[in-house]
């Protein structure tokens, strides 16, 4: 799971969007929104983010360096990850 702070005008779907392009192979595609709430000019989501391979046990390590460039991604957008 990942949370985070976006500007009000930013859509679940434009967070998810961002997610998607840099999440590769191991990132299953169905990015659920589980928690939004608003305060002030922020939006907060909450998303849940699955990762498979239908080959192999993946490892932490393997599901982690994901995690970080999802991570640096959002930040990158200039989102505040909680």
């Amino acid at each position: 799971d990942i949370a985070f702070w976006v500007p009000s005008d930013v859509s679940s779907d434009t967070a998810k969007d961002i997610i998607r392009a840099v999440g590769g192979p191991l990132l299953q595609q169905n990015i659920a929104l589980f928690d939004e709430f608003k305060r002030g000019e922020r939006t907060s989501y909450a998303l849940r983010l699955v990762f498979q391979s239908f080959e192999r046990t993946l490892t932490d390590d393997e599901v982690n360096a994901v995690m970080s460039k999802v991570t640096e991604a959002v930040t990158k957008e200039g989102f505040e990850v909680r």
